[in-house]
C-alpha cells in the first residue's frame, strides 16, 4: 500500500532530444515546417520546451548571483556547462515545462510523450520520460562533495 502512495505522489517530465538544426530553431523560437507540430502540441498543454543547456547555465548564474556556490549540484552543473562535449549534447536536449513547471502529473507526461512519438519526426532523436524519485535520477558524483 505505501509503495502505491509513493508512486502516486511522483511527478514526471518529458525530455526530447532534437537534431542540431531543429534544436537551433527551437532555441531561437523559429517556427518551421518541421517544428510547427511541436508547437501545436505544446500549446494544447500550455507547455514550452526549455533547452537543458540554458536551464543548466541559468542555474549556475542564479547560484553565483546568490552566493550559493558551495554545494555539489552547483559544482557539477558548472563543470557540465563548461565542458564543450556536454554543451553540444545539452544544446540539443529540451525539457517540456507545463504551466511553467518542470514536473507534472504522470497522465500529462504520458499524453505529451505519446503525441511526440506519434509525430514520427525525423528531427527527434530521443524521447524520455523521467519521474521525481531521487533513486531514478543521477546524483552529483562524490568528487563534488
Amino acid at each position: 500500500m505505501s509503495s502505491e502512495i509513493i508512486k502516486s505522489n511522483l511527478l514526471y517530465q518529458v525530455r526530447v532530444d532534437l537534431d542540431e538544426k531543429e534544436a537551433f530553431n527551437i532555441r531561437e523560437n523559429k517556427k518551421t515546417q518541421e517544428n510547427i507540430k511541436f508547437f501545436s502540441i505544446l500549446k494544447k498543454y500550455n507547455a514550452k520546451l526549455v533547452c537543458q543547456f540554458d536551464a543548466f547555465n541559468n542555474f549556475v548564474k542564479e547560484c553565483e548571483n546568490s552566493g550559493e556556490i558551495n554545494n555539489p549540484l552547483y559544482k557539477w552543473t558548472k563543470d557540465t556547462v563548461q565542458n564543450e562535449v556536454k554543451k553540444n549534447k545539452y544544446l540539443k536536449s529540451f525539457t517540456v515545462y507545463v504551466h511553467d513547471a518542470q514536473l507534472y502529473r504522470k497522465n500529462i507526461a504520458d499524453e505529451i510523450e505519446k503525441e511526440f512519438k506519434n509525430l514520427k519526426s525525423k528531427n527527434i532523436t530521443k524521447i524520455n520520460k523521467f519521474n521525481s524519485d531521487p533513486k531514478s535520477n543521477p546524483q552529483p558524483p562524490k568528487k563534488y562533495f
